[in-house]
Protein backbone atom coordinates (compact mmCIF):
# COMPACT_ATOMS: atom_id res chain seq x y z
CA UNK A 1 0.00 0.00 0.00
CA UNK A 2 2.86 2.13 1.10
CA UNK A 3 5.36 1.03 -1.75
CA UNK A 4 4.72 4.08 -3.77
CA UNK A 5 5.20 6.89 -1.42
CA UNK A 6 8.37 4.84 0.03
CA UNK A 7 9.87 5.03 -3.43
CA UNK A 8 8.96 8.59 -3.85
CA UNK A 9 10.63 9.57 -0.74
CA UNK A 10 13.94 7.86 -1.72
CA UNK A 11 13.46 9.95 -5.32
CA UNK A 12 12.76 13.24 -3.37
CA UNK A 13 16.52 12.54 -1.07
CA UNK A 14 18.02 11.77 -4.23
CA UNK A 15 18.34 15.39 -4.66
CA UNK A 16 20.63 16.11 -2.02
CA UNK A 17 23.90 15.13 -2.35
CA UNK A 18 26.00 13.17 0.39
CA UNK A 19 22.53 12.41 2.08
CA UNK A 20 21.82 8.26 1.98
CA UNK A 21 18.53 7.18 3.15
CA UNK A 22 18.62 4.17 4.71
CA UNK A 23 14.78 3.44 6.03
CA UNK A 24 11.69 5.07 5.53
CA UNK A 25 8.45 4.09 7.52
CA UNK A 26 4.77 5.59 6.63
CA UNK A 27 1.71 5.42 8.70
CA UNK A 28 -1.60 6.51 7.24
CA UNK A 29 -3.78 8.51 9.83
CA UNK A 30 -7.01 10.38 9.52
CA UNK A 31 -5.41 13.36 8.95
CA UNK A 32 -2.43 12.68 6.40
CA UNK A 33 0.48 10.38 6.56
CA UNK A 34 3.07 10.61 8.41
CA UNK A 35 6.99 9.43 7.20
CA UNK A 36 9.46 8.37 9.52
CA UNK A 37 13.16 8.55 7.82
CA UNK A 38 16.45 7.13 8.78
CA UNK A 39 19.21 8.80 6.79
CA UNK A 40 22.90 9.10 6.96
CA UNK A 41 25.30 12.31 5.63
CA UNK A 42 28.36 14.09 5.93
CA UNK A 43 29.03 16.47 8.60
CA UNK A 44 28.46 20.52 7.38
CA UNK A 45 28.04 23.36 9.14
CA UNK A 46 24.39 23.84 8.09
CA UNK A 47 22.90 20.34 9.44
CA UNK A 48 19.66 21.78 10.63
CA UNK A 49 19.00 23.82 7.33
CA UNK A 50 19.46 20.35 5.15
CA UNK A 51 17.07 18.51 7.58
CA UNK A 52 14.20 20.66 6.81
CA UNK A 53 15.16 21.18 3.30
CA UNK A 54 14.51 17.13 2.86
CA UNK A 55 11.50 17.26 5.38
CA UNK A 56 9.95 20.08 3.08
CA UNK A 57 11.15 18.62 -0.25
CA UNK A 58 9.72 15.06 0.45
CA UNK A 59 6.33 16.95 1.98
CA UNK A 60 5.95 18.84 -1.54
CA UNK A 61 6.92 15.96 -3.55
CA UNK A 62 4.83 13.75 -2.19
CA UNK A 63 1.75 15.77 -2.42
CA UNK A 64 2.89 16.84 -6.10
CA UNK A 65 2.50 13.01 -7.49
CA UNK A 66 -0.14 11.87 -4.64
CA UNK A 67 -2.31 14.83 -3.93
CA UNK A 68 -1.52 12.75 -0.14
CA UNK A 69 -1.03 15.63 2.29
CA UNK A 70 1.81 14.57 4.53
CA UNK A 71 0.88 16.03 8.20
CA UNK A 72 4.88 15.24 9.44
CA UNK A 73 8.48 13.97 8.77
CA UNK A 74 10.09 12.85 11.24
CA UNK A 75 13.59 12.52 10.37
CA UNK A 76 16.40 10.40 12.39
CA UNK A 77 20.30 10.96 11.54
CA UNK A 78 21.95 8.03 12.41
CA UNK A 79 25.21 8.70 11.61
CA UNK A 80 27.27 11.60 10.52
CA UNK A 81 30.32 10.90 8.32
CA UNK A 82 33.26 13.68 8.05
CA UNK A 83 34.64 14.61 4.63
CA UNK A 84 37.80 12.76 5.44
CA UNK A 85 36.12 9.19 5.91
CA UNK A 86 33.01 9.72 3.51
Amino acid sequence: MHKPIVTIVAMSVQLFDDVILEETKVYALHNGLTIHMTVSFKVCDHMLTLCERIQKQVIDDIYDMTGKEVVSVHLYVRRLVDGKNA
